[in-house]
């Protein structure tokens, strides 16, 4: 009896100890981009039957899009691994709380985790050429031919002399352990096997201090002391967040060794596994990120760091007409992401309105090394003449002679002829019903047939009073000139109608600029399509408009006119704003007599 109360005691000690679970997350980076995504990885170890869904906490600084989940069953003992697909939602630090997890009655937590969260980092745009991954092979490499490789594969493979005898192992290196902020370095992570395994997902490293974009895989072989060695190899692109210490923590790979001893129907019937699952992983790195120096650094320096770049001005066309928009573009090409640089200040040119667009930046085709960035902005000329576009600078830092080095374009030339356009404006004249707008009002004169005249009347005898003649001209003038008035007091406030009108129905930021010129010009014939915008004010200003409402009118014009020529911003809902801006506007220009 004894016997049987002590093994019922060992059976339940060793279950408990079994059942016991074991929870972890971890974040693909602690550094990232404001339009970069971080992968949170929670793992429940130990934990018996279905898949029980960790507890995230409050998400505030981050929109979960994607989530994965994988289960796998060894012996009994179960794994689930919970993968979470995160977008950041602004910038500076932000904390993901403790995640919770409820099993048989016991609450398991992790620690909380700080994420730092930029404005720009190095990030490739999905769907592009530069998203694509590279496969490559690397030839096989010797015990005796180590000196003929590139620095960086040859640390990585004097490295696996260190694991000599290991059927199973993983090792990492970079190409610079002391790279400058922004200066784009390479990480290698290899696993070495030289015996068979299946089952083994892999996982990346931790950063610290670091920006991380993947840059493609190879594959290759190694002979170790007269053992062959194949790897799987994965290849990041790095750059420095800020001076001072940056980790590379380590690579992992879980794996089982040997080929699956089941069969497709045992793995779908849940048969048990032979091998044990092991992990490997890589030694974590330390880099010492350094500043730049501050002492040269031009006024055009934008943060690129590397060598071999290239840059370029355009305009498109070059030949327009006032009041027609023109496109002044400048490309730079060179090493890395050029998306952590900041934008190119375009210098300001007399003469010419500029409306600023996004710049746009990815890899070259068929390159994982070199990106380029494009930078643009809208010309709007006023006047016709001829205008000269001034060379434009652009600096970066070359680490290999640790100095800055600028770039300068060739200057352009833009010739302006006068605008062959008339002004534009409605037809307030026009009706609905669609009549010309055109009254008749008198008929020419029909000449009578040649007869006897007749007696003369009591009126003929009347005109022979000559004083009576000028009482009836002045009469007649008195009345035209009421009439004139009233004419331009009609068309002026059908004016304001018919705008009203056609701001109601405006579809496009256009629409809304020609109704507020076809009002002004028809009220104080002031045309807008051949006046600059202080022009038009001080127009504004003669015609007795308060200062208030002009500034009003100032600002107006000018969201109209960056929203006409950089497409990027329009939308439905800031057109009706818009329209109920200019709506606004009107009344209050209305209101000045």
């Amino acid at each position: 009896m004894k016997r049987l109360a002590l093994f019922l005691s060992c059976v339940v000690l060793s279950t408990s100890l079994w059942a016991q679970v074991k929870l972890t997350a971890t974040t693909d980076k602690t550094d990232l981009a404001l339009d970069d995504e971080l992968t949170l990885t929670v793992q429940v170890s130990g934990a018996n039957g279905n898949i029980v869904m960790p507890q995230l906490p409050s998400l505030p600084a981050f929109n979960v899009y994607s989530r994965e989940v994988s289960q796998s069953t060894i012996n009994g003992k179960t794994t689930s691994i919970f993968k979470y697909t995160m977008l950041p939602r602004f910038v500076g630090k932000a904390t993901i709380g403790a995640i919770t997890f409820n099993y048989q009655g016991k609450t398991y937590q992790t620690q909380p985790m700080e994420i730092r969260i930029y404005r720009t980092a190095p990030v490739t745009t999905k769907g592009a050429s530069a998203a694509t991954v590279t496969t490559t092979n690397h030839p096989a490499t010797s015990d005796t031919d180590l000196s003929q490789l590139p620095p960086l594969e040859r640390e990585l493979a004097t490295r696996a002399y260190a694991h000599q005898g290991q059927p199973y192992f993983v090792v990492a290196a970079v190409s610079n352990k002391k790279p400058y902020v922004n200066e784009p370095i390479t990480l290698t992570v290899r696993f070495y096997y030289s015996k068979a395994f299946y089952d083994a997902p892999y996982q990346n490293p931790t950063l610290s201090n670091l920006f991380m974009e993947e840059a493609g895989d190879a594959q290759g072989q190694q002979t170790v002391n007269g053992i062959i060695y194949r790897y799987e190899e994965k290849r990041y692109r790095l750059t420095g967040v800020s001076q001072g210490e940056a980790t590379i923590g380590s690579a992992s790979v879980s794996f089982r060794p040997g080929s699956s001893p089941l069969s497709v129907l045992d793995r779908f019937f849940g048969g048990a596994a032979v091998e044990p699952e092991q992990t490997v992983s890589s030694a974590p790195i330390k880099l010492q990120i350094r500043p730049l120096p501050t002492q040269g650094k031009p006024d055009s320096f934008y943060g690129a760091v590397g060598t071999g770049y290239a840059f370029a001005a355009k305009l498109d066309p070059t030949q327009t007409e006032a009041g027609e928009a023109v496109t002044l573009s400048a490309t730079v090409q060179g090493p890395g992401n050029l998306k952590t640089t900041t934008d190119l200040q375009f210098p300001p040119i007399e003469g010419l309105t500029a409306y600023p667009a996004v710049p746009v930046s990815n890899y070259l085709p068929n390159s994982t090394s070199r990106s380029y960035k494009i930078f643009k902005t809208v010309l709007v000329p006023a006047a016709s003449g001829t205008y000269t576009i001034p060379a434009l600078h652009w600096s970066y830092f070359d680490p290999q002679t640790s100095t800055y080095k600028t770039l300068t374009s060739t200057p352009l030339s833009l010739t302006v002829a006068p605008s062959s356009k008339a002004a534009s404006q409605f037809d307030f004249g026009h009706s609905e019903n669609g009549s010309t707008g055109v009254q008749t009002i008198g008929q020419d004169i029909r000449y009578l047939i040649s007869a006897d005249p007749p007696a003369p009347s009591w009126l003929a005898t009347l005109s022979n009073w000559g004083w009576l003649h000028g009482v009836v001209l002045a009469w007649l003038a008195i009345c035209i000139f009421i009439a004139s008035i009233g004419k331009k007091s009609a068309a002026k406030r059908q004016a304001y109608v018919q705008a009203k009108a056609h701001l109601k129905k405006a579809t496009t930021y256009e629409h809304i600029s020609d109704a507020i010129s076809a009002y002004l010009l028809a009220k104080w014939k002031i045309s807008t399509a051949s006046l600059p915008l202080r022009s038009i004010v001080e127009a504004l200003e003669k015609k007795g408009v308060k200062p208030q409402v002009r500034q009003q009118f100032s600002t107006l014009w000018e969201k109209l006119e960056s929203a006409r020529f950089a497409p990027a911003q329009a939308d439905t809902q800031t057109r009706t704003q818009f329209s109920e801006q200019a709506l606004a506007l009107l009344k209050a220009l209305e209101g000045t007599k």
